[in-house]
């Protein structure tokens, strides 16, 4: 229950903070969504990426300036928290809300 809950936290916060953004640059939030979805997964990911790699170059010159054990050098694993299942199930609704508002367009 916490899980499901913290996880419909996360889409109703995304989706808070989008529509806030769409009324404060004036534009329609079918508008803002797709992107501002993408913006926010590709962030949280980024961090996780870069903090990982960053643990890894710092491992790795300890042990190539001192010889020390520093800790291993590990790969980028996702982890799906259920703040990052939200996000992911956020893009997911955005992107298919997106196209079926736009599919009039495209069909």
């Amino acid at each position: 229950m916490k899980y499901a809950s913290i996880t419909i936290m996360t889409i109703l916060i995304e989706g808070i903070i989008l529509w806030g953004a769409s009324m404060l640059l004036g534009v329609s939030f079918m508008e803002i969504i797709l992107l501002g979805a993408l913006f926010f997964f590709g962030g949280v990911w980024l961090y996780l990426y870069l903090e990982k790699q960053s643990n890894n170059v710092f491992s790795a010159s300890v042990k190539g300036w001192t010889g020390q054990d520093a800790g291993n050098i590990t790969l980028f694993r996702i982890h799906i928290s259920p703040v990052f299942l939200g996000m992911i199930l956020f893009l997911v609704l955005s992107l298919v809300t997106t196209f079926i508002y736009y599919s009039s367009y495209i069909f």
